[in-house]
């Protein structure tokens, strides 16, 4: 059985749409067998943990981008001390490169979508939600599995994304029915966790989630900056971690796709 952890970058806000920062909303889903989480992942992480950091266990570390990028607790010596920083790259891109799992990124530009008047539906969640799910439901399907979805709780927009999943769930998307979500996505409810509850899966997607919004926006043609660390993940991702076709190894459409869908290069390998 499969799992999809999700994070999001961006705000579902439609005001200041002209900002950049603003303007933008992502949702990346990671891909894991349950057993690879729990077996492979966690264990990766805990050792991590325990031996960098040497954190507590009864107040275990959360694996937060904010948080290491801001030199936050724990993590202040990865932001001050140049050494220490090697050390943890050394330790944490193997588990990006290492780790089974597969990357679904689905990003919206705002300001574009609210000028789609004959759109029904008028919440970016509903739309990401549902290039999530036909995605996933695609994998699932060519697995021969089943699944769950497992989002980072983001308390007051929970009940939008359960509605957002329930809707796609009901009405299925244009390529993939109802019944076939349903055989595969067999709960109706999403599976919100914490993150302080120390999710494996959940921090993985957290340490991708921004890297793939990046370089997704590299593909529309913007002009996007990345430090060193990020175009490595982005590496890791382009060379092994997108879902793509069985078919002819395509990546977009099956592991990113973007509203709207821009023409740049769209298969060609991530700018260095």
């Amino acid at each position: 059985m499969y799992r999809l952890y999700v994070d999001e970058v961006g705000t579902d806000h439609l005001t200041n749409l002209t900002d950049d920062k603003a303007r933008y909303l992502s949702l990346t889903g990671v891909v894991m067998k349950i057993s690879d989480a729990r077996d492979v992942l966690e264990p990766a992480f805990n050792s991590i943990k325990a031996d960098l950091f040497k954190h507590d266990p009864d107040s275990p570390l959360i694996f937060h981008r904010k948080e290491i990028m801001g030199g936050n607790g724990l993590f202040q010596k990865v932001r001050e001390d140049a050494e220490f920083r090697s050390a943890f790259d050394a330790r944490i891109l193997p588990c990006f490169s290492d780790t089974p799992y597969v990357v679904i990124t689905a990003l919206i530009d705002k300001n574009w979508m609210i000028r789609q008047t004959h759109w029904s539906e008028r919440h970016p969640y509903h739309w990401l939600m549902e290039i999530l799910v036909e995605k996933y439901v695609q994998f699932l399907e060519r697995k021969t599995s089943i699944g769950d979805i497992m989002p980072e709780s983001r308390q007051g927009k929970d009940a939008l994304l359960q509605s957002a999943f329930l809707a796609v769930r009901k009405r299925g998307t244009q390529f993939v029915d109802s019944d076939r979500i349903a055989s595969k996505l067999r709960g109706e409810k999403l599976k919100f966790r914490k993150k302080s509850d120390n999710i494996a899966g959940l921090q993985l997607c957290d340490l991708v989630a921004h890297p793939s919004h990046m370089f997704v926006r590299d593909k529309m043609g913007h002009d996007v900056n990345r430090g060193p660390f990020c175009k490595q993940v982005c590496d890791i991702l382009w060379n092994a971690k997108y879902d793509r076709s069985p078919y002819n190894g395509k990546i977009k459409g099956y592991g990113y796709k973007h509203l709207p869908d821009t023409q740049r290069a769209a298969n060609a390998a991530p700018m260095g």
